[in-house]
């Protein structure tokens, strides 16, 4: 400052910022971050100082990943054994313990789901993990739709939901098979969360010019504007007066789905049908 102010003219300097451990007689270093400072004469006497980070941005994201992977993989380990314990519990409770362990049991399942989603999304956040060559082949979107439904179909049945499924060809895309699966079984799962009891979940395959349309809509109250602006941000979850089913999801869901449609260059848009209900609208690239 004393520089700039003296010829009058702005200067510019760098260093790197380093913290080290908290150990007196035994300090190490834990971090260290470049920094720039540039200072700026003023009016009056007065000097600017602006200072910013010289860590590039692809440095910072890299960098949050692997914080996001670390804590959930250091989560994984303390939930398993509350599970345990949780188990172990609901083996001979008395009346009273009946519904906090059921409680616990459903807040544990909903943050196991939740640790699983975060790992799965920042493998969806570095694409070169997920599309290798050997992972991309011709995917049968019907034929995986259906997959997807034997997964959540003890569910459906216990609710008395029906999958009504129009398609008129194979439509093969082009992707990886285990990802799609993944996006059609959330959208799936997440339509017949809002769904009411004896209704149906309706699924149309088909072909719009490149792409490969595939509409998932159901039969429930639909989604609110604030649904609409927000319902593919990470964490979001919806109007929980929409909801028919007591599972709480992870607010990561349609998140995934988004990262995916655009790990394979497609695209998911959402509305309200004019019959009623939500629809939602995943488009692929068709196969060569």
């Amino acid at each position: 400052m004393a520089e700039a102010r003296r010829s009058n003219s702005s200067k510019r300097v760098s260093w790197n910022a380093t913290a080290v451990s908290a150990t007196p007689l035994e300090p190490e270093n834990i971090s260290s971050e470049p920094l720039e400072a540039l200072a700026i004469p003023g009016a009056g006497g007065w000097i600017g100082v602006f200072v910013q980070s010289c860590q590039s941005l692809q440095s910072q994201q890299q960098q949050q990943e692997r914080w996001i992977s670390d804590v959930a993989h250091e989560l994984r380990t303390p939930l398993t054994a509350l599970s345990l314990v949780t188990e172990s519990l609901a083996q001979n409770p008395n009346k009273q313990q009946v519904v906090q362990i059921e409680r616990l049991q459903r807040e544990l399942d909903r943050l196991q789901r939740l640790v699983s989603d975060l790992l799965e999304l920042n493998k969806l956040d570095n694409p070169s993990l997920n599309n290798t060559e050997s992972s991309i082949k011709i995917v049968n979107i019907r034929d995986l739709v259906g997959k997807a439904w034997q997964t959540i179909a003890p569910l459906a049945e216990q609710h008395q939901i029906d999958l009504v499924l129009e398609s008129s060809n194979a439509h093969p895309v082009m992707g990886n098979q285990t990802l799609l699966h993944r996006a059609l079984l959330n959208l799936l799962d997440n339509a017949l969360r809002f769904s009411p009891d004896e209704a149906e979940i309706n699924v149309k395959l088909q072909l719009e010019g490149r792409w490969q349309r595939i509409e998932i809509s159901d039969q429930g109250n639909g989604f609110s504007p604030e649904d609409l602006q927000h319902m593919f941000e990470r964490f979001y979850r919806g109007d929980p007066s929409r909801a028919s089913a007591k599972r709480v999801g992870s607010g990561l869901g349609l998140a995934i789905v988004q990262q995916i449609a655009i790990a394979h260059g497609g695209h998911i848009r959402a509305r309200n049908n004019s019959s009623g209900g939500a629809l939602l609208v995943l488009s692929l690239p068709v196969s060569p």
